[in-house]
This record gives structure tokens, C-alpha cells and sequence, in this order.
């Protein structure tokens, strides 16, 4: 698992269910950036008034955090050791012999789409002696803080406010509940009542800490019974149990329609409250943990490296941090949710390699997003970018359309055959065929000179939005290669001869017309001049033959050189990544930084191809590319675009990238397998 120390720079792990909104646990103790209440874009950067507290019997309390801000408590940090393994966080603290742990996770269970939904996470406190172990928590409910309150329920505190209106996408409610609670304290103010003046003087917030000291000398706090009426009264309430092992949930359920989403959430088929939600994962804690476990160990391929199954795991993180789920089960990603907030970006190594864990795991929510563009297909038969900015209903052409992207189609294609594979539902093959066959016409269409390959027009009009290649551009032409074979493999499924005839016969010239230069498919053949740099996406199509089982892009012989050129040349170029683009004579290649850079996704996309294929080496690309995001920070929030000169991700930074999940290509098949093989039994 990735380990950190409280003593680095923040850190953090998101959990939540899938399409639910998450909560992240960071490396010092603390819950930030929530984007619980549809607030994807404009995260709750630190819940206020979060602790886990310690008090051994007879002996010095101390918080589970690294960073306190009381005026005089502040002694009873601890430094931690933070250890995660998506959707676990462990954070272990020790403070005068007396060690202490909590285990968080949010459930994420194959196919059981209700339990991998719900808007929860449970924490598991341990400690070596006995004692009373207390979480508490803020409310946060109602976008103004006027109107919150909270009141004590059965085993807990459930969180309010009586002033949202129907338009608010905070109008909602929180809870916290634990399995034997001793203590309930409902409700307290978080602000210091006699710290206000400390406050403005020394220019930080101070929180109010006496119900900690009311603790510590065995006494109940004080519980308030009021609603907030001013902005320096924050409703937070706590919970203490007795034990060396105690369980908490928290849970939330915001779920008003509002402008960005006219929809509602899929656990909302369910639930009617946190409460709810809080009491069922409390039911089934364990039941929930063990299976949500047993997928880290049975589809990730033991015969990879430690480190790599690691990366694997915790890039699936995307689940938390990514996705919408309405109550209709429509499912999408989000390609950079604060950034780049466009539902399920296709092309560019986007939701394709992202979306890797949903078709294995998920395989109804993959069928969901082939609808949703299969109704979104232009009238000419052009599959759009993406579902859209803040939305499933608005679909978008790209972000330097027009002219429309040249890869976006064969991708959807693709798409189609791989979720045929995962589940042999002919019946939604069947159903999808038109729309394909209608997508490759399009596709002809783009081969303006009828080479038998579709040119790109200079325009930016792929993927490498920035890059203005023009021609022939063996990234496109590959996927457009494997997109013929795939409905080639369709037709003969569906029994439709004459489109197997039509497409094969596509298929022997566009292979032919694939630009090689003895050492490698050649990068676009019209302007901008590269220099005849070496391109690491001119084998992309092949990462999909590859999965899909097909026939290669072409030659065996020429994919695998190409392959060793790109490891030599494009390997070689930094120490931190391996960019895009790269020059043999070590010259620069001056169009664009998405060239020069490396797109985290690919690097692992093409390590894995390469693997499968018996080189071994290109494990040395992978962890390359894996350590220095580990260094920087950025497990469970990948970037779009890592600079080669630094290893710094690019600014603005597109955040918790949809293609995180590329890792997956390196056990795909092998977890394939072994669903396949459980869905038979």
C-alpha cells in the first residue's frame, strides 16, 4: 500500500460510493474536500470540528491529528502514519505507549451496484487498552450556515437545517452513529465562546475546546438545543464508545434537483435519509468490508509486482471522486470534475482506460454510458466528446470542435465490442449495431483522399486537443484499424455478411496505408513539422487489439520495433515521465506541451501492452511514471499531464483525471477471467 507520514505535505484518500460524492481522509488527521451535495467543482475544503479522540482509561488522551487549533490542547496531537489502499485509509498514531488506529472505507462490491452507491463511510477505531474512543463532526447542511441544528437519534446525531429552500443542493442531511455509543453530545457551538477576541487578534480560527476538557476530567459536555441564527455558531456534535475497538459511520443524503443537475441520486431508490443509509452500513459492516476486499485480491494478477498491484487498487479511486449515478442508474465519469467538469470524455485516452474497473466490476453502468451516446450521436453520425459540461443530456462536439474529432468514433465503437466481450449480451449488440455501423460510416467518410485511412484536418481535431497535426496520424489510424476489426467481429456475431465483406475489405487497405518507417509508425505526415519524432500514442489501437483479443494494427514485427523505439527514445527523455513526443537526435519537439509532457494514462496504457507482449522492461516506464506521482503527492488525484523537464503536472491542472484507472490494462484480461469464470458458476 502507498504510506505517508503526517509529517509531509497534505495528503489525502476520497471515499464515498460510486456517483454518491466523497469525503477525503488526509495524512493529518483531517476530512476535506467533501463534494457530498453535488458540489463536484467547489469542494468543502476541511470539515470543521472533525477529531478522533483517545482517552485510555488512566492515562493521557490524545487526538488522532497531526494539527490541532485549539488555544491550549494543542499538545494532544500525534504524528501519524498514513497508510491507503483505495477504498481503505488506515491512519496509526502512538503517544506514551498507547498506539492507535482507524480504518476507514467506503464499500465497493462487483456488481452489487446498491451497496458500491451508498453515501457513507465507516470508520473502525482500535487501540492496545481499553478507553473511550470519540468522533466528532460539523454540520454542513444548507449552503448558509442559518437554520442548522442537530438533533440526538438512536446510537448517534443526525445533522440539519430547517432554512434550505428546494433550490439549495445542501438541503440535506448528515449523520454519525456508532455501534455502542456511551456518550452523545448532540449539539455544541465549534467556535470558541471565549475565543472570539484570541481570534481576530491572532488572525486564525480558534476552536472551541471545551468539550474535549469536559471529557478529559471524565464529565459529559454540555449539549445546546438551538438553531443557528448567526455566522459564528456552528452546530458540531460528538460520539464516545468504550472499548479497543469501536465503529462509526458517516453518512450523508443530499438530494435536491438544482440547476448544474435536474437529477437526483441513485441511492435515493433506497434510502430517504442519512439516517438510513447510517444504520443499514452499520447492519452490514463487516459483511460489507470483507467482499468489498476480496476484489483487491482476486482480480488483480498476482504475478505482477507488489508496487504495481498497489497502483492498480488505488487508482480505481476515480469510483469516489468521478462519477454520477442518477436515480435512473445512468451512470457517467467526469474528466477533471474541478477543472474539466464534462461527463465521460471519450478519445484521448480518457473514459476508455478510465472506465476499465466499470466494465469489469460494473458492467450495467458501462451499458448505461453506450446509451447515453448512442442517443447523443449527431445526425450525421457523429459520436460527440463528451455527455456534457455539468450534465448527461448536453453532449458536446469537444473543446476545438468544429471540426469534429476524428477519434472519437472509432473509440465508441470499440467501447460497444469490449462490453460485448464482459457480458455477451447480444441482445444490447443487437440493439447498439445500428448506431456502429452508422459511427464507421462516418469514419469512411474522414478519408478524404480514399487511401484507406482518415485524415486529421490540422485543426486540433483529436484528442491532443492543442496539437495541430494534419494527415495521416497513425494515433487515429490505428484506432481506426482496431474499430474495423472489432465490426468486423460484430457482424459475424450478428450474422450480417455483406458489413463483414464491406469492412474487411476496409480493413486490408487501411492496414496497407499505415505509414512505417523501419523504425516506427510515423507520427501525422502533413504539418506541423515533429521533426520525425517518435509518437507514443501511434500504437494506441493496438493497447485495444490487445484487450479485445483481435488481430494486430498490423505486422507483428513493426508493432513490437515500434514499441523499442518508443521505450528507447521517449523512455530515455526524462527522469520523471515518459513524454508523448520525443526526438532520437535529442532536439525539441516545439508545438506543444502536450507533447513534450506525459500523459500518465498512456505511459500506463502502452506499459502494459509492451508487458503482455514479453517486455518486460517497460515495467521500468510504469514505475516511473507511478513513483514520481507518489512523490508528488498524487495517488488518488492524477493529473492530465505530467511536465517531463520537472515531473510537476501541468497548471491549470486538470484534477482526479478520468483515465486514472489506465492501470487496470495491466490485469484486464486477467480479471476478466475471473469474472468471467464467476459469472458461469
Amino acid at each position: 500500500m502507498v504510506v505517508f507520514t503526517s509529517d509531509e505535505k497534505p495528503i489525502s484518500l476520497p471515499l464515498g460510493g460510486i456517483g454518491a460524492g466523497k469525503v477525503e481522509i488526509s495524512n493529518k488527521g483531517k476530512l476535506v474536500n467533501l463534494t457530498i451535495a453535488n458540489n463536484w467543482t467547489k469542494p468543502i475544503r476541511e470539515m470543521p470540528g472533525f477529531h478522533i479522540f483517545v482517552k485510555p482509561n488512566n492515562r493521557e488522551p490524545f487526538f488522532l491529528q497531526s494539527e490541532l487549533i485549539f488555544l491550549e490542547l494543542n499538545k494532544l496531537s500525534t504524528r501519524l502514519r498514513y497508510e491507503g489502499l483505495y477504498p481503505f485509509v488506515r491512519i496509526k498514531g502512538s503517544k506514551n505507549g498507547i498506539d492507535a488506529e482507524v480504518e476507514a472505507f467506503s464499500p465497493i462490491i462487483p456488481s452489487d451496484l446498491l451497496n458500491s452507491s451508498l453515501p457513507a463511510v465507516g470508520f473502525t477505531v482500535k487501540t492496545n487498552v481499553e478507553g473511550l474512543i470519540v468522533i466528532s463532526i460539523s454540520n454542513i447542511c444548507g449552503m448558509s450556515k442559518i437554520g442548522r441544528y442537530n438533533e440526538k437519534i438512536e446510537k448517534g446525531i443526525i445533522m440539519k437545517n430547517s432554512k434550505a429552500n428546494e433550490y439549495d443542493p445542501f438541503n440535506g442531511d448528515i449523520t454519525l452513529i456508532s455501534d455502542s455509543p456511551k456518550i452523545i453530545v448532540p449539539q455544541y457551538n465549534f467556535h470558541s465562546n471565549r475565543g472570539l477576541e484570541k481570534t481576530l487578534n491572532l488572525h486564525r480560527l480558534i476552536e472551541n475546546e471545551e468539550p474535549w476538557r469536559q471529557l478529559i476530567l471524565d464529565k459529559i459536555p454540555n449539549s445546546d438545543s438551538k438553531e443557528s441564527t448567526g455566522y459564528y455558531y456552528l452546530p458540531t456534535g460528538l460520539i464516545g464508545a468504550e472499548g479497543r475497538e469501536v465503529t462509526f459511520v458517516f453518512a450523508w443524503y443530499f438530494n435536491k434537483s438544482w440547476a448544474y443537475y435536474p437529477y437526483k441520486h441513485y441511492y435515493s431508490n433506497y434510502f430517504s435519509n442519512s439516517t438510513e443509509v447510517a444504520k443499514y452500513f452499520l447492519d452490514n459492516f463487516d459483511k460489507l468490508k470483507h467482499k468489498t476486499k476480496e476484489w483487491q485480491e482476486n482480480l488483480i494478477d498476482p504475478s505482477l509486482p507488489e508496487w504495481l498491484k498497489d497502483a492498480i487498487i488505488n487508482s480505481t479511486y476515480i469510483f469516489s471522486t468521478s462519477t454520477w449515478l442518477d436515480e435512473k442508474g445512468r451512470f457517467g465519469i467526469y474528466e477533471a470534475p474541478e477543472i474539466g467538469p464534462m461527463l465521460s470524455t471519450i478519445g484521448g485516452v480518457c473514459y476508455e482506460t478510465g472506465s476499465l474497473p466499470t466494465v469489469l466490476m460494473f458492467p450495467q453502468l458501462e451499458r448505461s454510458t453506450l446509451d447515453l451516446f448512442m442517443k447523443a450521436m449527431r445526425e450525421d453520425g457523429y459520436i460527440p466528446h463528451d455527455l456534457g459540461l455539468h450534465s448527461l443530456d448536453a453532449s458536446s462536439d469537444g473543446t476545438t470542435a468544429p471540426p469534429k474529432w476524428k477519434d472519437t468514433n472509432p473509440t465508441f465503437i470499440l467501447m460497444a465490442y469490449r462490453y460485448y466481450l464482459r457480458t455477451k449480451d447480444t441482445d444490447f449488440l443487437s440493439r447498439i449495431y445500428p448506431y456502429l455501423i452508422t459511427a464507421m460510416e462516418w469514419m469512411v467518410k474522414q478519408d478524404f483522399n480514399e487511401d484507406g485511412l482518415p485524415e486529421v484536418e490540422g485543426s486540433c481535431d483529436t484528442g491532443y486537443d492543442c496539437v495541430p497535426m494534419e494527415g495521416i496520424s497513425s494515433y487515429v489510424a490505428s484506432l481506426y484499424i482496431a474499430s474495423l476489426m472489432a465490426l468486423v467481429e460484430i457482424g459475424k456475431i450478428l450474422g450480417d455478411q455483406n458489413a463483414v465483406n464491406r469492412y474487411s475489405s476496409l480493413l486490408t487497405k487501411g492496414k496497407k496505408s499505415l505509414p512505417f518507417d523501419g523504425k516506427k509508425f510515423v507520427a501525422w505526415t502533413g504539418k506541423p513539422d515533429h521533426h520525425n519524432a517518435v509518437f507514443m500514442a501511434q500504437i494506441f489501437g493496438e493497447w485495444w487489439v490487445y484487450l479485445l483479443n483481435l488481430d494486430h494494427i498490423s505486422d507483428i514485427n513493426k508493432v513490437e520495433t515500434a514499441l523499442d523505439e518508443i521505450y528507447r527514445v521517449n523512455g530515455s527523455a526524462s527522469n520523471f515521465c515518459t513524454p508523448n513526443m520525443a526526438r532520437e537526435d535529442g532536439g525539441e519537439v516545439n508545438i506543444d506541451s502536450q507533447l513534450t509532457s506525459s500523459w500518465p494514462r498512456l505511459v500506463f496504457s502502452v506499459s502494459a501492452l509492451a508487458y503482455a507482449y514479453g517486455k518486460r522492461e517497460w515495467l521500468n516506464i510504469a514505475k516511473k511514471e507511478w513513483d514520481n506521482l507518489v512523490r508528488k503527492g498524487l495517488p488518488w488525484n492524477q493529473p492530465s499531464l505530467i511536465h517531463a523537464e520537472d515531473g510537476e503536472p501541468d497548471d491549470p491542472f486538470l484534477d482526479h483525471y478520468i483515465g486514472s484507472a489506465a492501470l487496470w490494462s495491466f490485469t484486464y484480461k486477467y480479471a476478466l477471467s475471473k469474472l468471467i469464470d464467476n459469472d458461469k458458476i
